[in-house]
């Protein structure tokens, strides 16, 4: 009985440590589902924008979609998507703000859309400061849409950049703690190698800030919404999306959250531009 017990036992630790050895070094594919990414077409968009190629700083040219500002009024949205999509699932949004006077940078990151490079948390910031140099060299009114992993992406961006406000849809406290809910019984914290730690960065951004997301997000919960509304400093709106979801929020009320926030800041002009301290 003792010696089934232990085989049993030796059988259990052998599995959790083959789970723990894949989780560690699936974890890319868990944060960056490649296999997801395709090249999607939007005639619409295709047809409002313009292709674009960002240089990063590591030697990487990548590809984008722009449209300009009508006017040096009008605020530019740099729009960073979430990590299961390309920028064109971001179309819609980068429709509306068109349609309604600002200008749109729908960046990319490496490895996505067919650009070059593999994606990685230090790579996917040197691609936001590409689009963010780009852009803010054509516009003094810059404004950054972060999504889900691109939230992560944005709030980098705004903690070390001069921008106009920032807005974030369905954002996480951090990259590890959505997988430390997920994946309860591994020491998640301790194997992470991306971490887009908003939380810690919030309240280094000195810009307007807004965020929204979807009071049933099953992926990232409300309450890192709340968390990081908490930490933010300054001028800071929350907005809890009833019944949306985690894809949703937009459609279901965001866009008319972030319209009027947009407004607002139009409003506000001139205004002084906002960097981190």
């Amino acid at each position: 009985m003792i010696q089934a017990l232990c085989v049993l036992l030796a059988a259990v630790a052998l599995a959790y440590l083959f789970a723990l050895a894949a989780l560690y070094w699936l974890q890319g594919r868990l944060v960056y589902p490649l296999e997801q990414i395709q090249a999607f077409v939007d005639a619409t968009l295709e047809d409002r924008t313009d292709v674009i190629t960002l240089d990063t700083q590591d030697g990487l040219r990548l590809q984008a979609r722009y449209r300009a500002p009508p006017d040096a009024h009008s605020a530019t949205v740099l729009l960073f998507h979430g990590n299961g999509e390309d920028l064109t699932q971001r179309g819609h949004i980068a429709l509306e703000l068109i349609e309604a006077g600002y200008g749109v940078l729908l960046a990319e990151y490496r490895g996505y859309g067919g650009n070059p490079g593999k994606p990685h948390e230090a790579g996917l910031y040197a691609d936001a400061r590409a689009a963010y140099a780009y852009a803010a060299a054509r516009s003094p009114f810059i404004v950054l849409h972060g999504y889900s992993l691109g939230s992560g992406v944005a709030v980098q961006l705004a903690s070390e950049a001069r921008i106009d406000a920032l807005i974030l849809e369905a954002p996480f406290t951090s990259i590890v703690d959505v997988a430390a809910a997920r994946f309860r019984f591994f020491p998640v914290r301790a194997l992470a190698r991306d971490r887009y730690d908003n939380l810690s960065k919030i309240a280094c951004v000195r810009a307007p800030v807004l965020i929204y997301g979807g009071t049933r997000d099953f992926v990232v919960p409300p309450v890192h919404f709340q968390r990081l509304f908490d930490a933010a400093r300054g001028d800071k709106h929350l907005a809890m999306i009833e019944d949306a979801d985690h894809l949703d929020a937009w459609r279901n009320g965001g866009r008319a959250h972030v319209m009027q926030f947009l407004a607002s800041l139009e409003h506000a002009r001139p205004a002084k531009m906002y960097s981190a301290t």
